[in-house]
């Protein structure tokens, strides 16, 4: 499997495997004219790389409803972490790389983040259950008396 290094404004970082590549140009984090090499390759532009033309003609392609059910299945930022580095999520949307987004994927992102991150609070009637379990055992070992056992004889 090939690793990736890539090359924006003089800058080089990498290796990544090539699904991370892809996944940067949907997400808009590369561009297709962005540089990209492997460990024995040198730099071609990511727009004339054969590993990445599917990609590439996915965003050149002009299909926006592809191309937005490719980036809401690439993102992988929660709805809470994206709130709490940038503020508000207007202002995050004046500062965000990739360019505006359409309200109903802000709602579906959102939904889809309520429904799979779990809950960061407990119920109170969880820390009432374990409670009793803990005074029911502490009361059966308070009152445990081991039974001796005696002897019968028979005539």
């Amino acid at each position: 499997m090939n690793r990736w290094y890539y090359r924006r404004d003089m800058h080089v970082s990498g290796p990544f495997p090539q699904q991370a590549i892809e996944r940067y140009l949907i997400l808009g984090r590369l561009t297709i004219d962005d540089e990209v090499r492997t460990d024995d390759s040198s730099w071609i532009r990511i727009g004339e790389c054969p590993e990445f033309s599917s990609v590439c003609e996915l965003i050149l392609g002009g299909d926006a409803e592809k191309l937005a059910a490719a980036r809401r299945f690439a993102d992988e930022r929660s709805r809470f972490r994206r709130h709490d580095e940038k503020g508000a999520p207007e202002e995050h949307r004046r500062v965000e790389r990739r360019g505006q987004e359409p309200e109903e994927i802000r709602e579906l992102r959102i939904h889809r983040a309520e429904i799979f991150e779990p809950p960061k609070y407990r119920s109170w009637m969880v820390y009432i259950l374990i409670a009793c379990l803990i005074a029911l055992v502490l009361i059966a070992l308070a009152y445990f008396q081991p039974v001796i056992p005696f002897k019968v004889r028979l005539k």
